[in-house]
C-alpha cells in the first residue's frame, strides 16, 4: 500500500476489530471514497478477516498461554505481549494459518492422479 498516511491502516484495523469509534468509521469511510489503493486494501483485509472467523477456533487448555510465556526468557516475554497487542489481525492470521496450511497440505496429498479425494473410512464397530 502506497499510501502516505499509515492512520488509515491503523483506522482499518480498529473497524475491523470492532474497536473505531463512529467518528474514526467516518473518517475512514470518507478516505476509502476518495483513495482506491486503501480501499483495495481494506476489501482484502475485510475478506480475509470474513475467512479467518469461518475457521474452526481450536481450543486450548486452560494456562497454556501461561505455561508458554513461563517457558520464555524474560526480556522476550515483554516483547511478545507487546507485539501481539500492537498488531491484533496478524496474531489472529499467524494464529489460524497453522492449522489451515495443515488441513491443505493434507488435502493436497490425499488427492490422486485424476484429483479425486481419498476417504478412507474404518469401521471400528465390534
Amino acid at each position: 500500500m502506497n499510501c502516505t498516511s499509515k492512520k488509515y491502516l491503523a483506522l482499518m484495523n480498529k473497524v475491523l476489530d470492532h474497536e473505531a469509534t463512529k467518528q474514526e468509521e467516518q473518517v475512514l469511510d470518507q478516505h476509502l471514497a476518495l483513495c482506491e489503493e486503501c480501499r483495495m486494501h481494506f476489501n482484502q483485509l475485510k475478506y480475509s478477516t470474513n475467512l479467518l472467523n469461518q475457521l474452526a477456533h481450536p481450543q486450548l487448555p486452560v494456562g497454556f498461554t501461561k505455561s508458554v510465556l513461563e517457558q520464555l526468557p524474560l526480556e522476550k516475554r515483554h516483547a511478545i505481549r507487546e507485539w501481539g497487542s500492537r498488531h491484533p489481525m496478524l496474531t489472529a492470521v499467524a494464529i489460524c494459518a497453522v492449522p489451515t496450511l495443515v488441513m491443505i497440505g493434507a488435502r493436497h496429498q490425499n488427492r490422486s492422479k485424476n484429483d479425486y479425494v481419498l476417504i478412507n473410512a474404518s469401521s471400528d464397530q465390534s
